[in-house]
Order: C-alpha cells, then sequence, then structure tokens
C-alpha cells in the first residue's frame, strides 16, 4: 500500500473553497491547508483560527534582548573599558547612548522577525508532496485547491473522498507522500 500525503480537492470559486474549508472545520479536521490563486477574505481565519502570539512574542523579547546588549556595549565601552573624561560629562551618559542603543535594538528585532518567519513557514523548503498533485498546477491560476493531509487523526483516504464530493468539488485526487 502506499504511503499518502493527504487528499486534494479542486473548487472553481472563492466561496466554495471557503464554504468547503468551513464545512471541513466543523467536521473536525485540523491538518488541511488551501491553496489559491489570491487571498480569500476569511479563509485564514478558517483554516488557522486562533491568536498568532508566538512571532510577536519573539520580536518583542529580541528588541528587549537588543536595547539590553546595546546599551551594556556603550556602557561597557565608555564606562569601564575606556573611560575617558570628555567636556567633564558622566561616563555613563545615558542620553548620548539612546540612538545607538535603538538602532542595536532595531537591528535584532529585524533579524529574529525574519528567522521567525522563515522558521514559522518552514521556509526554505524546496520540495513538497502537494507540488506532485495534478490539481495544483492551476492553483496559482484560476482554481481553488484544499488538501487534507494524512497526518490528520480523522482523516480517512475514502471518507474524505466522499466529503470532497459531497461538497462539489470539481476534482479529487490522493497525494503520495
Amino acid at each position: 500500500m502506499k504511503k499518502l500525503f493527504g487528499v486534494v480537492a479542486e473548487f472553481a470559486t472563492p466561496d466554495a473553497v471557503r464554504n468547503a474549508a468551513e464545512d471541513l472545520r466543523r467536521s473536525g479536521f485540523r491538518a488541511f491547508e488551501a491553496y489559491t490563486p489570491y487571498p480569500v477574505e476569511g479563509l485564514d481565519r478558517i483554516i488557522h483560527p486562533g491568536a498568532k502570539l508566538l512571532l510577536p512574542l519573539l520580536m518583542f523579547s529580541a528588541a528587549v534582548l537588543g536595547a539590553c546588549w546595546g546599551y551594556w556595549i556603550q556602557f561597557w565601552d565608555e564606562a569601564l573599558n575606556y573611560p575617558i573624561n570628555v567636556g567633564g560629562r558622566p561616563y555613563n551618559s545615558w542620553p548620548a547612548f539612546m540612538v545607538g542603543t535603538f538602532e542595536f535594538m532595531l537591528l535584532v528585532t529585524i533579524a529574529a522577525g525574519f528567522i521567525g518567519m522563515l522558521a514559522a513557514s518552514g521556509l526554505p523548503r524546496l520540495y513538497h508532496p502537494i507540488f506532485e498533485a495534478g490539481a495544483f498546477e492551476r492553483a496559482s491560476r484560476d482554481r481553488f485547491v484544499i488538501c487534507i493531509e494524512a497526518t490528520d487523526p480523522r482523516f480517512d483516504a475514502a471518507s474524505v473522498r466522499a466529503l470532497f464530493e459531497r461538497l462539489g468539488a470539481e476534482r479529487i485526487e490522493e497525494v503520495p507522500a
């Protein structure tokens, strides 16, 4: 028996794919994804419900860490490592350190956000089993595709195929892993 990645269904309209995704979510499926030629309003909230807090928290903590790190570098250099009295100013002159602290905070935050975005989206990924599906070829032009992955606890190829037929899919096929 061949190992499956999932079952793919092709729909003609954005409303059909949105209705199918809502029905799949109500039926208890969790591991499914939609591929569309353009963004479909509300589809992302149906497929991936709930708040997405990991990336904002990562970036906030990176901002705090970057600000502390940037300030520490300047403080260590000016007050601890090489203290020079310039014009009678204090060694720990925090107003002079704010521009550099802000710049370093931005650098660390943007780098953490970029790396976190790549990790959250699973990139770079050069191959995906969905590329083998015949229906996927038109997903970037004029068709709307939903794939229920075999990793879903409720997955059964025959029942998924019957569900897609009931939902009015134009084309249904199994995707090998």
